[in-house]
C-alpha cells in the first residue's frame, strides 16, 4: 500500500502571498484613490455577475468555502494562470477566511476585483463594486474566478505572457493531384 503524504507548498511561496497582500493593503491605505478613484475601463466583463450557477462545481465550492475560490483566483492572477503549483488552502485563502472572521473579507475582495479590472481594462466603479461584494459576495467571487480564467485562456491580462499555451502546429498536408473517393 502506497502511503499518501500531504504536501504543503514551499514556505517561500506562502511568504510571497503574505508579502504581496501586506504591500497591497498598505498601498491602498496610503493612497485610497487607487481603489476608490475612477477607473476608465472600456471592456465589459465576459462573466456575468448573476451567472454564478454555472459551472455548478465552482458555485458549490464558493458557497461552501468561499476562501478557496478567492485563493484560486489570486493564484491564477499573481502566480500561474494555468494553476500550476496551486493548493486550495493557501495564504490568500487563509487571509480571506481570517478577515471574514472580523467581517472584513470585503476589503481583499474589492482589491482583487480592482486588480482584475486594471489588468484587463474592464469597466467598474468603486460604489458598484462594493455593492456587489456586500450584497452577494459569492456571486462576486465566482465572477472574478470565471473572468480570470477566461482572460487566462484568451491570453489577455498582464499575467499571461509567459504562461500562454503553445499554439498547435498542423503538420498534416492535403494530398496533391487527383483524388478519387473509395468505393463503398
Amino acid at each position: 500500500m502506497a502511503s499518501t503524504e500531504f504536501q504543503q507548498p514551499p514556505p517561500a511561496q506562502q511568504h510571497d502571498d503574505i508579502q504581496d497582500w501586506t504591500s497591497r493593503l498598505k498601498s491602498a491605505a496610503a493612497q485610497p484613490a487607487t481603489i476608490t478613484g475612477p477607473h476608465k475601463g472600456t471592456q465589459k466583463w465576459q462573466a456575468a455577475f448573476f451567472g454564478c450557477f454555472n459551472p455548478i462545481d465552482t458555485c458549490f465550492i464558493t458557497c461552501c468555502c468561499p476562501c478557496v475560490t478567492f485563493g484560486k483566483t489570486h493564484h491564477r492572477l499573481r502566480k500561474d494562470p494555468n494553476l500550476n503549483g496551486y493548493s486550495p488552502i493557501n495564504a490568500s485563502c487563509i487571509g480571506w477566511w481570517a478577515s471574514s472572521y472580523f467581517c472584513l473579507s470585503w476589503a481583499p475582495q474589492i482589491l482583487q476585483r480592482r486588480d482584475i479590472q486594471e489588468r484587463n481594462n474592464l469597466e467598474g466603479e468603486f460604489v458598484t463594486d462594493c455593492l456587489k461584494v456586500w450584497c452577494c459576495a459569492c456571486c462576486d467571487l465566482i465572477q472574478q474566478e470565471k473572468e480570470a480564467e477566461y482572460q487566462a485562456l484568451h491570453g489577455n491580462g498582464h499575467n499571461n505572457m509567459e504562461n500562454k499555451q503553445p499554439e498547435l502546429k498542423n503538420d498534416m498536408e492535403l494530398p496533391t493531384g487527383n483524388i478519387t473517393p473509395a468505393a463503398a
